[in-house]
């Protein structure tokens, strides 16, 4: 999939048609991936087997169609003009955002959440103080002020360019700044502060013993009822406990990236995080369901490759005319060097910064804090992060080098500077902040973390061995 996304850039009609290339390779690995699931479906004698591919099937299929609402987002290159018709804010000729579509992205912040919560549902970490603290309310809340910040401006937007009376307009700035501000503030000073001090999804129930018999009480039966336990107590969470941690962290990142991105773009980055959510669970049920060892590099390639299609549904494409520098000014009242531009990279590269935060989910999925392989080998742990990261950072410099290699041998072309050139310019970047998010933010510091913390959790004495569905 690299080298063909690479190949692309050796024609000049085919590098600024990338947004289809990238959704017919998005779409062929899903189909492949369907096809696999319903492979295992067929041939498999079990039960849990059958429902893991079942699994696997409903996900990826749920997959296919997201990306294609996806693609319907878009923004038109020059050269793509008269044959592409621009989507991103609302109306071929706007350039800014309609208010139906600020609205609409007011959907998320109810879908977002729910999402989360109903993928760990499955091992009950949906019943964690962590989760219902902040997925459940703080989430939601930050969501939610970032979309009313959205929709404000488009009002203010909408009204000033209706209305020609001087002097009088629709002036909402100050509210917007404090939302953006409180936006970020309960992401960063709640979300991240929560997770960093207790990252997991964990919780206790206490089950009664089941009714006593009536008859009369015999010998036998006292002593039966003497030795019986009176009260079960059952680890909710504990049989996804790193990758619903893990999960926490993410969100935290997505809080951030959502205010950044224009109401489609909210739209966009949304459905993002909801199809890696997926893959994440179509992967690991598929290895269930085929009993393979490892997927992983299927699974890295696909959260690559949705990377780049969520980049072009966020309203943006590889020129310097598609750079949203209106967002600079988020939560800002005038021009801050750093902080605007900080600001316009994460617009710009949301959905890079979003994959590359997930990727190690693709290992931390799933796994208790009684694994075997934590316990007596985490050096093997450890180096399955670290693939996982190598192969999610190889793709990205598969395209990077291709599009330097192909800037480089068309550099006398008469489209070097439209093309060819920018394209460059823009794979650079991407390349490089994946690769640091990837290793260093994801890897090096929060799935380590959620590592270190879980390794000392599960080393305790007398912690009994977890059941698939969480109960010890």
């Amino acid at each position: 999939m690299a080298i063909m996304h690479g190949l692309a850039f050796m024609s000049n009609s085919f590098t600024f048609r990338e947004d289809g290339i990238v959704l017919h390779l998005a779409q062929t690995l899903t189909v492949a991936l369907v096809a696999l699931a319903l492979y295992s479906t067929t041939l498999s004698s079990s039960t849990k087997q059958k429902a893991a591919g079942s699994r696997a099937l409903v996900c990826g299929s749920l997959i296919l169609v997201l990306n294609r609402v996806a693609s319907y987002s878009t923004v038109c290159r020059e050269e793509q003009l008269p044959g592409c018709t621009p989507t991103f804010y609302g109306l071929p000729s706007a350039s800014i955002s309609s208010v139906s579509l600020a609205a609409a992205n007011l959907a998320m912040v109810w879908l977002v959440p729910f999402a989360v919560l109903r993928v760990l549902r499955r091992s009950q970490s949906h019943r964690g103080m962590i989760a219902k603290l902040w997925i459940s309310i703080g989430m939601r809340i930050s969501m939610g002020m970032s979309a009313v910040h959205w929709l404000l401006d488009s009002i203010d937007g909408s009204y000033s360019a209706s209305v020609a009376v001087p002097g009088k307009k629709s002036d909402w700035s100050d509210l917007r700044i404090v939302l953006a501000r409180m936006a970020v503030g309960i992401a960063l000073g709640g979300g991240f502060a929560a997770w960093y001090s207790s990252p997991f999804c964990l919780d206790v129930a206490i089950s009664k013993p089941p009714p006593r018999p009536a008859g009369p009480v015999t010998r036998s039966s006292a002593k039966a009822r003497v030795g019986a336990p009176q009260h079960t107590a059952v680890v909710l969470g504990y049989g996804n406990a790193f990758g619903a941690a893990y999960l926490v962290f993410v969100t935290v990142v997505f809080c951030v990236l959502y205010l950044a991105q224009q109401p489609m773009g909210g739209i966009a980055i949304s459905l993002l995080l909801i199809k890696l959510l997926l893959c994440v669970e179509a992967f690991d049920s598929l290895r269930d369901a085929l009993a393979a060892s490892s997927l992983l590099p299927a699974q890295a390639i696909m959260m690559a490759i949705l990377a780049y299609l969520d980049y072009f549904s966020t309203g943006h494409q590889f020129t310097l005319v598609s750079i949203q520098w209106s967002t600079a000014f988020i939560g800002v009242r005038e021009m801050q060097l750093v902080i605007c531009g900080v600001i316009v990279a994460l617009n710009t590269l949301g959905s890079f910064i979003l994959a590359s935060a997930c990727v190690p989910m693709a290992v931390l999925w799933n796994e208790s804090l009684g694994s075997r392989v934590l316990r007596l080998a985490p050096e093997s742990f450890v180096a399955r992060l670290g693939g996982a990261a190598a192969l999610y950072v190889g793709y990205h410099a598969v395209v990077a080098t291709s599009s330097a290699i192909n800037a480089a041998v068309f550099r006398r072309h008469l489209m070097v500077w439209k093309i060819f050139a920018p394209r460059f310019m823009f794979a650079a970047p991407v390349f490089l902040v994946s690769a640091v998010v990837v290793l260093l933010l994801a890897t090096g510091f929060a799935a380590m973390r959620v590592l270190r913390l879980g390794v000392n959790v599960g080393n305790v004495r007398g912690l009994p061995v977890a059941r698939d569905n969480g109960r010890v």
